[in-house]
């Protein structure tokens, strides 16, 4: 009876062994303990660019402590607009669960992640509610791609008023609009419900419709009535766009700066970057293509 139990218990360890090795081969690269030491010895100052720095180098390795470093970057005070773009490569990391940019000698070992919608929506968002261009674009095509034709319009909506020109996104509406099953009408009735509903987003959303004129008559006035409804509910992109409709004038809005000025300032109180006067009076001139 002893024996075999002996027996047993060297195949078990036989299979622990060999399931070992195989989690060993298949582990990321990791970056060389200089290197370490490198990278952590000057991200001792806490500042955002040594901890971007870090992040970078981890990710040039394949290291999944990269995820950390980034991490730390988004959360880096004082803050500036620097940390939404920390909150962007920590959404593009986790939407494939992937370090893009590793160039390691290993590099084909893969990381030791697993994609995450939930935490990539949510960076992804962050970064956004602080002012990325590039995030409201990838969460227009985080959403697209996830089935989620709403909230897809939502960003694509807001990345073209920010633009001030069609992008990817701006087309949606003309390209649902000729579907049979009637998807757009659908979609502008969900969010005049809800916009009337008091619900704060949908009012930018409705705003923004009447704004560039997708799915309703154009309509500076009007659209910058929902923007001012939702900005006094304090959010961000009622305040943010309320200060860019106001600061372009347009669509029979009358152009009055020292208005749109309270409202950038609001928006910047929020630590929304682009509603600093530097980022938003550069925003509000003409350019070459308009909605008009």
């Amino acid at each position: 009876m002893i024996p075999r139990i002996g027996r047993i218990a060297t195949r078990l360890g036989g299979i622990a062994l060999a399931l070992s090795l195989i989690a060993c081969s298949s582990s990321p690269a990791r970056t060389p303990a200089s290197i370490v030491q490198s990278v952590e010895a000057k991200a001792a100052d806490g500042s955002f660019d040594s901890a971007w720095e870090a992040a970078r180098t981890f990710e040039t390795f394949n290291d999944p402590r990269a995820v950390g470093w980034y991490e730390r970057a988004a959360a880096v005070t004082p803050w500036t607009f620097h940390n939404p773009q920390a909150e962007e490569a920590l959404g593009r990391i986790w939407t494939h669960g992937e370090l893009l940019h590793g160039t390691g000698p290993n590099i084909r070992q893969g990381t030791a992640l697993r994609a995450s919608p939930r935490k990539a929506e949510r960076w992804y968002r962050a970064a956004a509610e602080h002012g990325n261009p590039m995030a409201m674009l990838m969460l227009a095509r985080f959403h697209r791609d996830h089935g989620d034709a709403a909230s897809a319009l939502r960003w694509d909506l807001r990345a073209t008023i920010y633009h001030h020109m069609p992008s990817e996104s701006s087309r949606l509406p003309q390209a649902i609009a000729a579907r049979p099953d009637g998807t757009v009408h659908s979609l502008v009735a969900e969010i005049q419900r809800r916009a009337q509903r008091g619900d704060a987003d949908a009012q930018v959303d409705l705003g923004a419709m009447y704004e560039l004129g997708m799915g309703l008559p154009r309509d500076g006035v009007e659209a910058l009535r929902w923007y001012r409804l939702a900005a006094d509910q304090g959010n961000v992109y009622g305040q943010y766009f309320s200060g860019l409709l106001l600061g372009r004038g347009r669509a029979g809005v009358t152009r009055d700066l020292d208005a749109a000025a309270g409202w950038f300032a609001k928006a910047s109180a929020q630590k929304f970057y682009l509603a600093g006067e530097t980022y938003w009076r550069d925003r509000i001139k003409a350019p070459f293509w308009t909605f008009d």
